[in-house]
């Protein structure tokens, strides 16, 4: 009984840390109308497919580190990214405000000499503290710094590290599988993507650092994935264990899918991360797929 209701207990946790985290996503959606082809990339960032709120929002930032294009033979071009700066309304009225956003937008105009195969889109977030807390006037603040570095605390509600790692797939000619990038976190299909269906079974790959992440009685390792079009708009999402670094699902709708990893490592004086004492409580690593269905 005790280590069924221990089960549950680590799985609400779970439930709860992967639906109300920010992720960071890649939103890319291929153009066949005109050939050669092209692909309209831009970046996510907050709860909800296909955009939910801009990079910089005082609700909660995000700097992208390196956002890239890998061609199938793993060549690296830059992309642009975002500025890292807080963002301020550009216009106040007494009803709204109103922010520029710059959410990296651009077009990959592809050629009739386009290397055939794979191209691996991968944005990854600079890592970044976060402390919320309650100051010694009674308000809930957010900082973004490291615990010992934020001064007026009375009560700390969370002081976490976090880093972000996000991909996606455009494919020229036929599918190939696509080589690991070496992430932190990393989430590999095992599947082929570009022709996937309703009703298809999606099998992916989960790395930490290189290895197999897996479900364990320490960490109830999941994937959870959500689509604009299926369980997004209801605050539900399909979960499947990850048991020696796979983990499958089988796709309910077409449109936009996103599969969401996060993996939470806890700060103690004893552990590996002892070094951070006193800096965070938790580190926390989190990992996106998206991809489309027909």
């Amino acid at each position: 009984m005790k280590k069924t209701l221990l089960f549950l207990v680590l799985t609400i946790c779970l439930m709860a840390t992967s639906a109300m985290a920010h992720s960071l996503w890649i939103n890319n959606f291929e153009s066949q109308v005109h050939q050669p082809p092209h692909a309209m990339v831009s970046l996510g960032w907050g709860h909800t497919l296909p955009v939910d709120d801009i990079m910089t929002s005082p609700n909660g930032r995000v700097e992208v580190q390196n956002f890239d294009l890998y061609d199938p033979a793993l060549a690296k071009t830059a992309l642009h990214r975002p500025p890292f700066k807080m963002s301020t309304p550009d216009q106040v009225t007494a009803n709204f405000d109103l922010f520029n956003a710059d959410l990296a937008t651009q077009k990959i105009a592809l050629k009739k000499e386009s290397k055939p195969g794979v191209y691996q889109l991968s944005a990854v977030s600079k890592p970044a503290f976060y402390v919320q807390f309650i100051d010694k006037k009674g308000n809930k603040r957010l900082k973004m710094k490291p615990m010992d570095q934020v001064k007026n605390i009375d009560k700390v509600l969370m002081a976490v590290k976090y880093q972000a790692f996000a991909k996606s797939y455009l494919t020229v000619g036929e599918w190939q599988q696509p080589k690991p990038l070496g992430h932190g976190l990393e989430i590999i299909p095992q599947t082929d993507l570009s022709n996937l269906h309703v009703g298809d079974l999606v099998e992916v790959e989960v790395l930490f650092y290189g290895e197999p992440l897996n479900t364990s009685a320490k960490s109830m390792e999941q994937i959870s994935a959500v689509s604009s079009s299926f369980g997004q708009s209801d605050g539900f999402f399909i979960g499947s264990y990850i048991k020696k670094g796979k983990a499958q699902f089988r796709v309910q709708s077409s449109g936009q899918w996103m599969i969401n990893v996060v993996h939470k490592d806890d700060v103690t004086p004893d552990g590996s991360l002892k070094d951070l004492v006193g800096k965070a409580q938790q580190v926390y690593h989190g990992a996106s797929l998206t991809f489309n269905v027909k």
